[in-house]
């Protein structure tokens, strides 16, 4: 099942992504709890904030926003991330979270809807599932060059 975040959700969702991190590209990057529930706290107020249940305990977590291009009063969407737990992945749950973004997202009247995988072991298998099965593109790419590791 999936629901709309509350606030009973908040340190479930903030373990999900603590172990997530640890997992992804941004490992070396301190995790500041409290700036991680600042973001949900704006994405509850002003974005997207929903959660996968099973047996009544959280397993998922998504959040997202809403912003204008840099250049333009048009508006697009783009995912903190989706947070789930190992056994969850790969599920249903996670695709379920992700259909009720893209669906939240147009009802924003918004010009494009954008999802980002930050987790490189991740990439191959998502991305043809984004872009077949959801109609999604791949747009460009991301480079890094760390400058500082903690």
């Amino acid at each position: 099942m999936i629901r709309p975040m509350e606030i009973r959700d908040v340190n479930k969702v903030v373990t999900l992504a603590k172990e997530m991190h640890q997992e992804g590209d941004y490992k070396d990057i301190p995790f500041h709890t409290d700036v991680f529930v600042s973001t949900i706290s704006h994405c509850m107020r002003d974005g997207f904030a929903w959660v996968g249940e099973k047996d009544g305990k959280i397993v998922a977590g998504f959040l997202a926003s809403i912003n204008n291009y840099m250049f333009s009063k048009a508006k697009m969407t783009n995912d903190y991330g989706v947070f789930t737990s190992k056994e969850y992945r790969k599920t249903r749950l996670a695709l379920q979270l992700l259909k009720k973004y893209i669906e939240w997202a147009k009802e924003q009247d918004v010009h494009e809807i954008c999802v980002g995988i930050s987790n490189s072991s991740e990439t191959n298998g998502l991305d043809k599932f984004l872009q077949k099965r959801l109609g999604f593109h791949q747009a460009g790419r991301t480079y890094k060059l760390r400058n500082k590791y903690v």
